[in-house]
C-alpha cells in the first residue's frame, strides 16, 4: 500500500472518493501560547496495488511532537478495498479519508503527523508549532 497524499486542514470531509478542505495544505501553526489544545483535520488517499486489494491492511496515523513522542492516542483502523466492476488489469485502487483530531501542543518546534501500514512507515506530514506572544489579545 502506498500513500497517494497526506494534507493537514483546518476541516475536512471524504465524500464519494474525494476530499473537500478548508484551510488545506499549511505546515506551521502559532499559539499565542503553550500549552494550547488544538484540533484540526488529517485528509489521506492511500493507493493500494491490484495484488494486495480483497485484503486486510492495518493502518495507524498518530501525531508526534519534536522528540517523536505520540501527542494523544494512536488512530488505528482496518481497511480492505475491492475491485470495482470495470476495474483496469492492475489498476491501484485509492481510498480517500478524512479524519479529525485534537491534540495538546506543549512544546514548540517540527512535529509530524505519521501514517503507517503494519509496520511500515508510508508517509509523513511535518509542520511546525511556534509561540507567539504578539498574537494574545489585547488586554
Amino acid at each position: 500500500m502506498n500513500l497517494g497524499f497526506l494534507i493537514l486542514t483546518d476541516h475536512s470531509e471524504a465524500l464519494n472518493g474525494k476530499v473537500y478542505a478548508m484551510g488545506a495544505g499549511w505546515n506551521m501553526l502559532r499559539f499565542a501560547a503553550l500549552p494550547t489544545d488544538h484540533a484540526f483535520g488529517i485528509a489521506f488517499g492511500l493507493d493500494v496495488p491490484w495484488s494486495e486489494t480483497n485484503e486486510r491492511h492495518m493502518l495507524t496515523l498518530e501525531v508526534q511532537d519534536p522528540d517523536g513522542e505520540p501527542l494523544g492516542e494512536e488512530f488505528e483502523m482496518e481497511l480492505e478495498t475491492g475491485r470495482p466492476p470495470g476495474s483496469i488489469q492492475g489498476q491501484d485502487q485509492r481510498v480517500v479519508l478524512s479524519l479529525g483530531v485534537g491534540v495538546t501542543f506543549s512544546t514548540e518546534g517540527p512535529h509530524a503527523v505519521v501514517m503507517r501500514s503494519g509496520e511500515e512507515e508510508i508517509g509523513r506530514s511535518r509542520f511546525y508549532v511556534v509561540e507567539d506572544p504578539e498574537m494574545a489579545p489585547p488586554v
